[in-house]
């Protein structure tokens, strides 16, 4: 057994880790005093990531509405995939720990391709 990274956890919220994109496994995130912990519900899957070690966070928005997940990026450059329901007040905690200054909105397909779509093929003047 794993001995916790945090001291007291201030929240707690099912997720999908994406870690492997073809394998999805359901578990637990707790945000802590001391960082971020994931458990897997069943089988192998444990991963504890201290505040200090989170690079950026990136939310990936839906619609301008609603948070599908976000992508954790590590100062090792990792980034790991997490989906969930209501991501809203896991955000909330991030921010509180890491300023908002670390939490951004992710780029989208979309977005990444009209950018690339403006660059290759200027509006003439």
């Amino acid at each position: 057994m794993v001995e916790s990274l945090n001291k007291t956890v201030e929240y707690a919220i099912k997720v999908n880790s994406m870690i492997t994109p073809n394998d999805p496994k359901p578990g637990v995130m707790a945000l802590g005093d001391v960082g971020i912990e994931y458990r897997a519900n069943n089988g192998v899957g444990f991963i504890q990531i201290p505040w200090a070690n989170v690079k950026l966070v990136r939310a990936q928005v839906v619609w301008k509405k609603r948070i599908r997940g976000f992508f954790i990026d590590l100062d090792d450059n990792r980034s790991l995939n997490f989906v969930v329901s209501d991501a809203i007040p896991a955000l909330k905690v991030m921010r509180e720990h890491l300023g908002s200054d670390k939490l951004v909105r992710a780029k989208t397909m979309m977005g990444s391709i009209s950018k690339w779509w403006r660059k290759r093929h200027p509006k003439k003047a």
